[in-house]
This record gives structure tokens, C-alpha cells and sequence, in this order.
């Protein structure tokens, strides 16, 4: 097996230089062998063209393909936590992009076989076919222009959840349990959120590309103060108000009925925003979701307020997004919304550019390392300019 690579590799022949951005984000692991090989996979991610196999990140960087034995060990098996970096990446993040909102999006990963964590077969609307596939979640902090990914995860379901063999073969520790991708959103928010920089950030979620929905009844009441999340026409909601002659009172409504029953002063608001390719006409409504759900001020049900965005032109459906900001102003939430097409932007180029779908490996943890290395590559570029050098935490 191959040890050691060259100090300087075709990157740093470039006048990249990674070797104190390396430092600051991979500083924690404890041994220096584990620091040297972040260097090299980073390295690797960062100038190798096509596909991100081990044996291709290693001829790149090392000149021997063998020594992506070595890189395969410190992903795969190597046992370093992969939180601490993340969260140093966060903050150098923040400090970029201080008007920031987190947004929450999935993704696909099309596996052959069954050994690789988290896979399912399972329909992908974005598709429009059934696949064998992971679907990752990934949690992005956005500001108006940029997108930098800062955590993920993997919806695990089936046999992943309840199979103990399963579980011990991909190394899924005792303590991950299953749960839907707006769960893995939350919980990625929520740790995110307990930073002192992020207080108060809003959540965005459109989990509707895989097929995941959000639940909001379940999770944004004890989560981020300010919620946004993409929710399918049929969605279950409730009127909420005294009601006319005209329109009483009734039971659960779909979000689209809600919405195109208009014409009541208390139930639907117009707005008109240029999206860059023309006109979008924003309606909303006050809603409250049926069911058991958490209970507002004075033991109420809590009232969110849903909004519509017909596309630009008038052509496609409208998008329905349910939401805490009942007191924020059209602008506010499509400045939101637009913020989600930049982490699909930003998807497609980790996808295209930086091995989001290339992991190879079979294990829990190899998965969340390489997604680290992903991560780390793609926030270098964007938050250097210049030298690593000139980077600190």
C-alpha cells in the first residue's frame, strides 16, 4: 500500500494552495496521516476531470493509482468525525454569507445492487420512474447570490431501520434511527441553529424533487423560529377565520382549492414580483392544519399562512409553500424562495463537478466522509479568492 504522496501535486503546480485551509477545516482529526490524505482527497475533488473514483483522485495527485488503496482506507475505514469539520466549515460559511437563510433539498444517488447504505428501490417524481437508489439530504446556508452545503444525511427506511445485520454491516451506529428527509432537515437545522451565528435563521425546505414531503405539522413547531416548506397542491389545510355567507367555515381543503377559492378579503392576497424572466403573481391565505398538531398561544391551533406562486407567463402549475410568516410581506418569502433555485443550481454542480454521486464505498461513515471532502471541496472555491493561506477559523 502507498503511504505517501508528493508535498506539492499538480494543484499546488496551479497556485492553489490548500495547505492551511486543510489545516483550518481538518485540524481536528488527530493523526497526521488522516490530515495528510484530507489533503490529498481534496486535492483530488478539486482538479480531477470526469468521474471521483479513488483509484482516479490518487493517479491524479499521487501519479499511482495504488495509492487509492490508502485513500479508500482513510474514507472508508478510518475512524474520524466527520461533525467537527462541518462545523468549521459552517462558520467560515457565516462569515461569507451573514444575511443567510438554511435550505433543505434531496437527491438521488442511482446504485446497481443493494449492499450500499441507505439504498431503496423507490419512485423519484423527478424522474418519473422507479429506481434503485440512495436519496441524501443536504443542508445548505444561502444568502441571496450563494449556496455553500454545510451538512447531510441519508433518509434510511426498511430494513436499514429495523434489520440488525443490516446495520452492523454498513457500520450505522446505534444511535441513527430512521425517519423522513424533513425530519433529516429539521434535525440538521436544529443542530446548525444552536451555533450563536445562526440564531434565528429561516428554514427552507422543497423535498418534492425525490418525492419526500414535508410534514409541518410534525417537527417546525419546537424547530426554527421561521419555516418555508414546499407542499403539494392536495396538501390537507383548514380555513382559518369567521367565514361569509358566501364562504362558511367547512372542514379540510387542499391547498389549491384554498387558494383558488379567492375572492374573500381575509383569505387570499395579491402580489405581483419580477422574477428576472417576468411578472409572478404571489396569492396567499391564512390556514391551519387538521389533525392533532402542536397547540399556539393560549392553547389555540396555530395559524401559518400559505402561499401560491404561479410560474412566470402563466405557464406550469403554481407552487404551494406553507409557512410561520404570517406577518412577513411578499417580497420576503420569494426572496426565500428564489434561494432554493440556487441550491438546485448549486446540486447540479456538485453532482457535475465534485463527486456528490460518486461514492463508491458501502458504509454509513464512508458515505459521511466523502460528503465532508465533497463539501470542503466545493466551500473552498467558493470562499477563497485567493491563497488558502489567508484563511483562519
Amino acid at each position: 500500500m502507498v503511504t505517501t504522496c508528493p508535498a506539492r501535486s499538480s494543484v499546488a503546480r496551479t497556485g492553489w494552495s490548500l495547505t492551511d485551509f486543510v489545516h483550518t477545516v481538518f485540524g481536528s482529526l488527530p493523526r497526521v496521516d488522516q490530515q495528510r490524505w484530507a489533503d490529498v482527497y481534496l486535492r483530488g475533488l478539486l482538479s480531477t476531470p470526469g468521474r471521483k473514483t479513488m483509484q482516479r483522485l490518487a493517479g491524479q495527485i499521487c501519479g499511482e493509482p495504488s495509492a487509492g488503496q490508502a485513500l479508500q482506507q482513510f474514507i472508508t475505514a478510518s475512524p474520524w468525525d466527520w461533525h467537527q469539520p462541518r462545523s468549521v466549515l459552517a462558520r467560515l460559511a457565516a462569515r461569507r454569507l451573514p444575511d443567510h437563510a438554511w435550505v433543505a433539498a434531496t437527491f438521488v444517488a442511482e446504485k446497481k445492487g443493494s449492499s450500499s447504505v441507505g439504498v431503496q428501490r423507490r419512485f423519484v417524481p423527478g424522474l418519473g420512474a422507479t429506481v434503485n437508489c440512495q436519496v441524501g439530504v443536504g443542508l445548505f446556508m444561502v444568502s441571496r447570490t450563494e449556496a455553500i452545503p454545510v451538512d447531510w444525511d441519508l433518509v434510511l427506511d426498511g430494513g436499514w431501520c429495523e434489520d440488525a445485520a443490516l446495520r452492523r454491516r454498513a457500520r450505522i451506529p446505534d444511535s441513527v434511527t430512521g425517519g423522513s428527509a424533513w425530519k433529516r432537515a429539521l434535525e440538521m437545522a436544529a443542530g446548525a441553529g444552536s451555533a450563536p451565528w445562526a440564531q434565528r435563521t429561516p428554514l427552507v425546505a422543497d423535498l418534492t424533487v425525490t418525492g419526500d414531503l414535508a410534514e409541518p405539522a410534525a417537527g417546525p413547531a419546537s424547530g426554527p423560529g421561521e419555516w418555508l416548506v414546499r407542499v403539494r397542491p392536495d396538501h390537507p389545510v383548514v380555513q382559518h377565520g369567521p367565514g361569509t355567507p358566501a364562504s362558511p367555515p367547512a372542514g379540510p381543503a387542499t391547498a389549491e382549492q384554498m387558494i383558488g377559492a379567492g375572492g374573500t378579503r381575509f383569505r387570499v392576497a395579491l402580489s405581483h414580483l419580477d422574477a428576472g424572466c417576468g411578472p409572478v403573481r404571489v396569492r396567499s391565505a391564512l390556514v391551519r392544519l387538521p389533525g392533532r398538531h402542536a397547540t399556539g398561544p393560549g392553547g389555540h391551533p396555530p395559524v401559518h399562512r400559505l402561499f401560491a406562486l404561479d410560474s412566470p407567463g402563466g405557464s406550469g402549475g403554481a407552487q404551494y409553500w406553507l409557512s410561520s410568516l404570517r406577518r412577513r410581506n411578499a417580497g420576503y418569502v420569494f426572496s426565500l424562495i428564489r434561494r432554493q433555485q440556487l441550491v438546485a443550481d448549486s446540486l447540479r454542480e456538485l453532482e457535475e463537478s465534485y463527486g456528490l454521486l460518486d461514492f463508491e464505498g458501502r458504509s454509513y461513515p464512508g458515505w459521511h466522509h466523502h460528503m465532508t471532502m465533497v463539501s470542503a471541496a466545493y466551500a473552498y472555491r467558493r470562499l477563497t479568492s485567493g491563497p488558502a493561506d489567508c484563511l483562519s477559523a
